[in-house]
């Protein structure tokens, strides 16, 4: 694929340098402009006024945080997928609401398929997984059609940029 000049959300267009910046920001969004200059090969001035394009654009959302959720005793990555069926408006309210205030969850999505939602969490043990699922399965049993869990024993790859 050619990055020269690539067309983000209708006339937004980043280059290879922009690509460039976001790929290390991806890394250590804490690094400086000026150790980002350098491994860019632009002048700070430069990659300030970009990083600031990016951000006034919305191509970049955020800097965030990476955790290392098993240093902090978190041993199991869960994602269940949930497809659903006869509930009223107020039923589906009740479940996000409860799944989006539930500590353990970190993603909730809405998907096509033959799935509807997503869920991702993270447990500390078996125990904790078996009483997430478990908790979910019982409160929201009249709504759920077909449930299906993935552990994921590690993480190859992840990448912001799709290109």
């Amino acid at each position: 694929m050619n990055h020269k000049n690539e067309e983000i959300s209708g006339n937004f267009k980043i280059d290879k340098k922009d690509i460039e910046i976001i790929r290390s920001l991806e890394k250590n969004a804490r690094t400086s402009i000026l150790n980002l200059a350098k491994k860019v090969k632009l002048s700070h001035e430069t990659v300030r006024y970009r990083i600031n394009k990016l951000v006034k654009s919305g191509v970049i959302e955020n800097f965030t945080v990476s955790v290392d959720k098993r240093k902090l005793g978190y041993e199991i990555y869960a994602v269940i997928m949930i497809s659903t069926w006869n509930y009223t408006e107020e039923q589906w309210k009740n479940f996000l609401d409860y799944l989006v205030n539930n500590k353990n969850i970190t993603a909730i999505e809405k998907i096509t398929g033959n799935y509807d939602l997503k869920i991702a969490f993270w447990a500390k043990d078996s125990d904790e997984f078996d009483n997430i699922t478990q908790t979910i399965k019982t409160k929201f049993s009249s709504m759920i059609k077909e449930w299906q869990t993935f552990i994921f024993t590690k993480l190859i790859k992840w990448g912001e940029l799709p290109f």
